[in-house]
């Protein structure tokens, strides 16, 4: 995760990233790359659904083993529920090894296919363009943006759905618990 924020402060510092727009059909291009990914993508973001799920019913067994178990002195509640917090902590860590599984084939399979067009793309250039470019700084930069362009399709999308997917369960939990 901090190699991801590293990538992205360093996006907010080139000032040339910054005040570039998007032109038109760039998110096109960009599902182009996602589309052999498909499915992966699919059950990816299903199990973050899922992780958020998860993590958003903790609280509320919790809240049944103090309100109905401790309070009211029912010892079977509160094993109920403790056996519920346990069964979704190795579901949570399954759901974990599936993110992770599915976020590497992914991001792997991406970073295959960026790194293997951009060198069709290099060795296409003319010998005038590498003697004008700097080596290093150019397969720096390539590198730079073949990983950004990974870490956004799956660090980033996975943070992004399971937030949100988090805050709408959390506000609906408050509403109907106490509006």
């Amino acid at each position: 995760m901090q190699t991801q924020w590293h990538a992205m402060r360093g996006f907010s510092r080139d000032p040339s990233v910054v005040k570039t727009k998007l032109t038109p059909g760039t998110v096109r291009r960009i599902a182009g790359y996602a589309r052999p990914y498909r499915l992966d993508l699919a059950i990816f973001l299903i199990a973050a659904a899922l992780d958020a799920v998860v993590t958003v019913v903790y609280p509320l067994l919790l809240a049944v083993v103090i309100d109905q178990g401790i309070l009211h002195k029912r010892t079977d509640i509160v094993l109920w529920a403790a056996g519920a917090v346990a069964g979704l902590a190795i579901f949570d860590a399954f759901l974990g090894v599936v993110q992770r599984y599915f976020t590497s084939r992914v991001g792997e399979g991406l970073i295959y296919d960026l790194r293997t067009q951009v060198f069709g793309h290099v060795q296409l250039q003319p010998i005038a363009f590498f003697t004008r470019a700097q080596t290093g700084s150019l397969v720096s930069r390539l590198n730079s943006d073949v990983i950004g362009a990974q870490q956004a399709l799956t660090s980033t999308l996975s943070s992004v759905v399971s937030s949100v997917l988090q805050l709408v369960l959390v506000m609906a939990a408050m509403f109907v618990l106490s509006w």
